[in-house]
């Protein structure tokens, strides 16, 4: 009889036990769970602002007139300045720019020399875009401004002199891309092209000139440049 009563003694310390454990756990509630930290997106570039920057490249000029032609080559460098204004990935903007040229051709004359020269190129002009994030891909055009030198010599003590001012076209096109913040470098392709003028020579030392045609140019710019932005 004893023993009888121990085990139901048991028995119900044992359901007491879990009854008691489970309304325990139920009251006891899990620690809130912290949602993870935000990451912040990454920064995205903008193009917008106004840039000043230098430039270096080689050109190219074609005289042409009467069925004849001559090519001119050479170095230039110069500077340039601009705004960019970006719309979504689109960017437009506005540039002028200026280099110094040495863009030139000798041909013999008797026992001297023709030189032909370009010696400054001058723009200005409109530039639509397409952004990448960093990479810029753009094209350009506007008004074009050179200056065409001749200078002859007979070797005999005779000189010839012109000089021509010319405003033309240009169309461009380029890729620019951003090294830091408000650093970037550009490649840049121009194709400048300029109505024929007729070149007033001034002569001395015997040397004459008879009459001139006029003379149509056509340029090829490959410029390396380099742009300091100052963002809005």
């Amino acid at each position: 009889m004893r023993r009888s009563a121990a085990m139901w003694v048991s028995v119900a310390f044992v359901a007491f036990s879990s009854v008691f454990s489970t309304a325990l756990a139920a009251d006891l509630r899990a620690p809130p769970r912290k949602a993870p930290p935000l990451l912040a997106p990454a920064p995205v570039f903008s193009w917008t602002g106004f840039y000043v920057g230098g430039h270096v490249g080689y050109g190219w000029s074609q005289f042409s007139a009467d069925g004849d032609s001559r090519t001119a080559k050479g170095f230039l460098g110069g500077v340039q300045g601009g705004f960019n204004y970006q719309i979504d990935q689109f960017v437009i903007g506005v540039e002028g720019e200026y280099a110094w040229a040495n863009v030139k051709a000798d041909e013999p004359l008797f026992a001297g020399t023709l030189t032909l020269k370009n010696d400054y190129f001058a723009s200005a002009a409109g530039r639509l875009g397409y952004a990448f994030d960093r990479i810029l891909l753009y094209g350009k055009v506007g008004a074009a401004w050179t200056r065409d030198k001749w200078d002859a010599t007979d070797g005999f003590g005779g000189t010839a002199t012109a000089t021509s001012a010319r405003t033309g076209w240009l169309f461009g096109a380029g890729v620019e891309y951003a090294l830091f913040e408000s650093i970037s470098v550009k490649l840049e392709y121009n194709y400048l092209m300029f109505p024929q003028v007729t070149p007033i020579f001034a002569t001395g030392g015997g040397l004459t000139v008879d009459g001139s045609a006029g003379v149509k140019l056509n340029t090829q710019l490959v410029k390396l440049g380099l742009n300091y932005r100052f963002g809005l």
